[in-house]
């Protein structure tokens, strides 16, 4: 690079000093202040990453909450999907493909992801 007698005089970022720039494009007086604004910048990542980690949790939470709301919706249906039949039962839904593969329980399968359980089969269960 060609040098050029222009100094441009900045205010580092880090430590907030003036300092003659050689570039437009600098920012910090040092090295040393480069290295300890990263470090501050990597932290302050790492703190909204936690933030936005707590969120999710706190909308998993939300979205079990619903579930509950779904088992008053479960009990005046007279056909539950398999899905809400292991809810029901608090079962995966491998366990009622399973019962429905040994004919513990009867299922009519209207297409292929459309399996229908009678809720009086389920009752039988019990």
């Amino acid at each position: 690079m060609s040098s050029t007698n222009i100094k441009i005089l900045k205010q580092c970022l880090n430590c907030g000093n003036m300092f003659e720039a050689q570039k437009t494009t600098t920012k910090y007086c040092s090295h040393k202040c480069n290295s300890k604004h990263y470090k501050l910048r990597k932290r302050l990542e790492l703190k909204k990453e936690i933030e936005v980690d707590t969120k999710e949790k706190i909308n998993k939470n939300f979205k079990a909450k619903t579930t509950q709301i779904d088992l008053l919706n479960i009990k005046d249906k007279d056909y539950l999907s398999v899905r809400e039949v292991a809810y029901l039962m608090n079962c995966n839904t491998k366990t009622i493909y399973r019962l429905i593969k040994s004919k513990r329980i009867k299922s009519t399968n209207l297409n292929e992801r459309l399996t229908r359980i009678k809720k009086s089969e389920v009752e039988k269960l019990f």
